[in-house]
């Protein structure tokens, strides 16, 4: 008996594919057809996508970052986005830019979050699984337009998106204390008493 492996990117497309009925391919190297190309393009915008909301195995909090001999910040090309618990900043042209300072200019380290895009060889099934199913919706969406076809698929993607999202909850240690708003409320009455 073999193991099961994770999921490739072959196979995601495979997927695709065979939603809207196409036969499954060997290989997504050198040229393929229109639909294999379709379907690498939508797996990758909706893996993007996926991604860029932040999720615990992409996600580094506390990473510094030094300025460049021109007192600038570059962003590589794999990141999605930067929070600053110090700094308002946004990425623009590959480099961060203080939106109080208005400018690209930093003269110290500073330490952000950072949202990473990852390889989908690399990212845990229970995403790869989310990103496939999500990914084969809108394919099939865009290639078939069919009502049935898009509602079978539907279930399966609000399913993968619960197994992610519990798959996220057990791997990210969240707190409810860690949210502003469960605070409040919890200390609601304390603030009562003291008054």
């Amino acid at each position: 008996m073999t193991k099961p492996s994770s999921m490739t990117e072959l196979e995601a497309v495979n997927v695709l594919l065979t939603t809207i009925g196409e036969a499954p391919v060997n290989t997504l190297d050198g040229n393929q057809v229109t639909d294999v190309s379709i379907a690498k393009q939508v797996l990758n915008e909706v893996s993007r996508e996926v991604q860029g909301q932040g999720w615990h195995f992409n996600t580094e909090d506390g990473v510094k970052l030094t300025p460049d001999n021109a007192n600038q910040l570059v962003v590589p090309n794999d990141v999605a986005r930067i929070d600053a618990d110090d700094f308002n900043v946004v990425i623009r042209e590959n480099r961060l830019f203080d939106l109080d300072d208005r400018s690209f200019t930093f003269t110290s380290p500073i330490t952000v979050t950072i949202v990473y895009y990852q390889d989908f060889s690399v990212l845990p099934d229970v995403a790869k699984k989310y990103i496939t199913t999500r990914a084969a919706r809108i394919y099939s969406d865009r290639m078939l337009n069919s009502e049935s076809i898009h509602q079978m698929v539907r279930r399966d993607e609000q399913s993968a998106l619960i197994d992610l999202k519990e798959f996220e909850g057990d791997t990210a240690d969240y707190n409810m204390m860690d949210s502003y708003s469960v605070s409040r409320v919890m200390n609601r009455g304390f603030n009562r008493r003291i008054l």
